[in-house]
């Protein structure tokens, strides 16, 4: 049976988020505030999400994928993504 990932709200961690390939483990700081850079938590959440699907891609790419998803997505599928993280 595949082990399923398990997404952590962590506010203590230094990033915006994060992901443990070996561990299959997700953690996402959800304190972390919206700035120019990083962008939102949402933002982060569907970085680290894209890099679980696609662990091969480059971070540019991931970047860049993740700003056109964001874009995207609708209030419902903000909150429900954001829910996954408790």
């Amino acid at each position: 049976m595949k082990k399923k990932w398990k997404r952590i709200a962590d506010n203590k961690m230094r990033g915006h988020g994060d992901i443990d390939y070996d561990k299959k483990v997700i953690r996402i700081n959800k304190s972390k505030k919206k700035n120019k850079k990083r962008g939102s938590v949402i933002d982060s959440i569907v970085h680290e999400e894209y890099h679980r699907k696609h662990p091969k891609a480059t971070e540019r790419t991931t970047y860049r994928k993740t700003k056109k998803i964001v874009k995207k997505l609708g209030r419902k599928a903000k909150k429900k993504l954001y829910s996954k993280y408790r």
